[in-house]
């Protein structure tokens, strides 16, 4: 079970770094900027149900609507008329972002008071 709360901790701490770290992420893996959210995506798919599968009520509700949020932000940020909104400068300058940013940094305090994983920097994901 660390492993999974430890993947969903490296998803966000993605999403809550900066624009430059961002960047910097998408370049090293030769990604596009969507597997932000892609990986959020999968990480949020699995690791809560599969969690709370095998330990009902370790992940608090607060964390469970911060997950909520994040993905509903991330949603609303997505299709064709936000394609601005995925690019190093819409990183860096869409208040969507900010948003996300800020959502994922409390979830990752939530994930750090389980005191079950220590939570990896950017720079080594």
């Amino acid at each position: 079970m660390p492993t999974s709360v430890l993947r969903l901790a490296e998803t966000l701490v993605m999403l809550a770094a900066s624009a430059d770290e961002q960047a910097a992420w998408i370049a090293r893996h030769q990604w596009h900027t969507d597997e932000l959210a892609l990986d959020f995506d999968w990480a949020n798919g699995w690791v809560p149900w599969s969690v709370d599968e095998q330990s009902p009520r370790l992940l608090s509700p607060a964390l469970h609507d911060l997950l909520q949020r994040i993905e509903n932000c991330l949603t609303a940020m997505s299709g064709q008329s936000n394609t601005e909104r995925w690019t190093p400068k819409g990183l860096a300058t869409d208040p969507g972002w900010a948003e996300v940013r800020h959502l994922s940094s409390q979830a990752l305090a939530e994930i750090a008071a389980l005191d079950l994983i220590a939570i990896p920097s950017s720079a080594d994901l």
